[in-house]
């Protein structure tokens, strides 16, 4: 029998008239893992604050068990300037140097990271070291809110492997869905204010409760009809005295279907994302020369050279603290680059979204206005309705004005402006920190479909599988595309964070050379995977053209113009992924030779 941890019973609160918990219930045991998932607003905050004691419920009572020990981690704790990441971690836990070390080393904090202030290491270092310190500490119960936001993928893949097989409990509140699935074997979800609690995995409960909304419609449908039905006799013989009676009978079997209709809240349920853009012709829509970016004392990438075609989808991908950011704020012009070029398409409308897009809003603005202003005059309203309402804006909401909007719902609201522009390229930097996770995968697929060309910036695994072509990383090498697609990617880093666990090399080899072996290792194994993907491409590329060669050979005076400008492609097509076999083959030689 698992024993109890935290156990909370009937807990309300209220800001105002709206009723954010109402009486929420559930316990939580040892070993649990649970997601906690619900719409922005609907309260997942709200209840981990309470948990935290950082607020006060209006009712109800939380109460921990003598034998649980907590972990939170939170987001805007400042770490120390004046101490060593070592000195810091062995005066916050009194563990011994071997046993930090060890842990540290979890979350690849190695040798020069571990003898630096924690104020001298990047956003994503510093928060491998608070990491560490919460795991440090041996808690068996982790209150864990949107701890992946603003993480790398690098710190994220290592967070999940540690979550994984970690044995204690804990509420995790995640927009990624595939981090989520990866880590939790419990899922709630807070709903108008209640909380549904399920015994299983986040994708097996979406599925659950899209089986339960087809239900209820068929029900509701069911029960429809049978309500016409009755209502018809009783609009007929309602005032006839030889059928009043059973006329009343029916009025009363009308009222009980009635209180049989479940109720489903629209407002709930996720629209589809439409994004428009002007029409355009195909070619490059971004050109990329010899470029290098960074900051007049410090170069974070040089000597990039790209082309992004119209219409392509792509994702910048690196640790933090390589120049991610940076690369999008220099191609759209908000900062200047170190050296080369930029060169856009003539005809080119971009759109740029960063964190730091919401402090352009003007305060007075209501929601509503803002939208308006930000769409074109031709758009219906009807549409600038539908994106308010995909960004979680209904009713009263619309009347809000800036000012009063948190920091979540105006990074929100500045998105869903970007998005009604008609922009023919969008340069997005994490656009889903302040989504929850059906918007985001909204948000994806809305983008895929979207005609225009998108370069983004996120570490939210299921969002950029959704959308993206091409994968450009940037690394300690400078910024360069991944030969293989963004699973592919996932699973190279993935790759490299367990070389970097893994690696026991002699002290008398230097430093440099771990780093290069972990990092040869781990692009082998990428490599491997990438190379069967294309040999795959490459059957089906060499089979659709023996099937026109073959037409042109069995019918040689037919006028064929498309299957011929097909061939043309596909013969360019098979030589470029010739070319990249023929360029992973070698690099997988090299790197062989170099281990």
């Amino acid at each position: 029998m698992l024993k109890p941890l935290l156990s909370i019973k009937n807990v309300s609160k209220s800001f105002g008239l709206q009723q954010v918990l109402d009486q929420v219930s559930f316990q939580v045991s040892e070993g649990q893992k649970i997601a906690l998932i619900g719409r922005n607003g609907a309260g997942k905050s709200t209840l981990f604050h309470i948990l935290t004691g950082d607020l006060e419920a209006d009712d109800g009572l939380v109460q921990f068990f003598d034998r649980a020990h907590i972990g939170v981690i939170r987001q805007n704790e400042v770490l120390p300037g004046g101490v060593s990441v070592k000195q810091f971690l062995e005066s916050t836990s009194g563990k011994p140097e071997w046993e930090v070390k060890k842990l540290a080393s979890r979350f690849g904090l190695h040798g020069d990271d571990l003898m630096k202030a924690p104020t001298e290491l990047s956003g994503g270092y510093q928060m491998r070291v608070k990491l560490t310190a919460m795991f440090l500490g041996d808690p068996n119960l982790l209150l864990l809110d949107e701890p992946v936001n603003y993480l790398d993928l690098q710190t994220l893949l290592m967070l999940e492997d540690v979550l994984s097989e970690y044995r204690g409990a804990f509420i995790l509140i995640a927009h990624d869905r595939t981090f989520l699935q990866h880590t939790c074997d419990m899922t709630f979800e807070i709903e108008r204010g209640i909380l549904t609690e399920f015994d299983g995995d986040i994708e097996t409960y979406l599925e659950w409760k899209k089986e339960q909304r087809e239900f209820t419609l068929k029900t509701n449908k069911k029960l429809a009809k049978e309500i016409r039905h009755n209502q018809k006799f009783v609009d007929r013989f309602r005032y006839k005295a030889s059928q009043a009676s059973r006329a009343q009978n029916k009025l009363k079997h009308i009222n009980r279907l009635k209180k049989q209709v479940y109720a489903i809240d629209d407002a709930l349920k996720t629209t589809r994302i439409q994004i428009s853009c002007e029409r355009w012709h195909t070619g490059p829509a971004l050109r990329i020369n010899d470029l290098a970016i960074g900051y007049a004392s410090h170069v974070l990438a040089d000597h990039i050279d790209l082309e992004i075609q119209r219409g392509e989808k792509v994702v910048i991908a690196g640790e933090n603290g390589r120049g991610k950011s940076t690369f999008l704020k220099t191609i759209t012009g908000k900062i200047e680059p170190l050296a080369g070029s930029v060169k856009w398409w003539k005809h080119a409308s971009i759109g740029y979204y960063d964190q730091m897009t919401n402090k352009s809003l003007n305060a007075s603005d209501t929601v509503l206005k803002h939208l308006q202003a930000s769409a074109p005059h031709d758009v219906a309203a009807e549409h600038i309705l539908m994106m308010a309402g995909n960004f979680l804006f209904r009713g009263n909401d619309l009347d809000k004005t800036v000012s009063v909007l948190s920091g979540g719902e105006r990074a929100r609201l500045a998105l869903a402006g970007l998005l009604l522009k008609r922009h023919t390229i969008l340069v997005l930097d994490e656009p889903t920190n302040h989504l929850d996770v059906e918007t985001a995968e909204a948000l994806a697929l809305g983008l895929k479909a979207y005609e225009g060309t998108v370069i983004v910036v996120s570490h939210a695994r299921t969002f950029v599988s959704s959308l993206v072509d091409r994968v450009f990383c940037i690394d300690h090498d400078g910024l360069r595309e991944f030969m293989g697609d963004y699973g592919a990617y996932v699973d190279y880093l993935t790759d490299l964070a367990k070389a970097e666990i893994a690696d026991s090399l002699p002290e008398k080899t230097t430093d440099v050379r771990k780093e290069e072996r972990k990092s040869a290792y781990a692009r082998v194994q990428g490599l491997k995977r990438t190379l069967v993907q294309l040999e795959r491409e490459l059957e089906k590329l060499e089979s659709e053209k023996s099937t026109i060669m073959q037409f042109f050979f069995d019918n040689p005076s037919d006028y064929a113009p498309s299957k011929a400008e097909r061939l043309t492609e596909l013969n360019e097509y098979i030589q470029s992924a010739e070319t990249k076999w023929l360029e992973m083959q070698e690099e997988m030689i090299r790197l062989r030779t170099a281990e």
